[in-house]
């Protein structure tokens, strides 16, 4: 027989730019983002962080001194 034991054996990371409310617009159906959205953060972690993007400020950094096409 294989393993009886409940509970879960893997981590799963899953991150998105948008606001939890706006899922069921972004996905078409709001019915299925709740369903969805049910099922992973039923044990979960939920860590939001608020402030500028370090990946789109070091984007603006390096579009800066870019230098000049000719």
């Amino acid at each position: 027989m294989g393993d009886l034991t409940l509970g879960p054996r893997r981590s799963i990371v899953i991150t998105s730019n948008r606001i939890v409310q706006d899922w069921g617009r972004y996905l078409g159906d709001a019915t299925m983002a709740t369903t969805i959205l049910d099922r992973l953060m039923h044990r979960c972690a939920m860590l939001e962080f608020e402030g500028k993007s370090y990946r789109l400020k070091e984007a603006a950094a390096r579009l800066s001194i870019a230098p000049e096409s000719a």
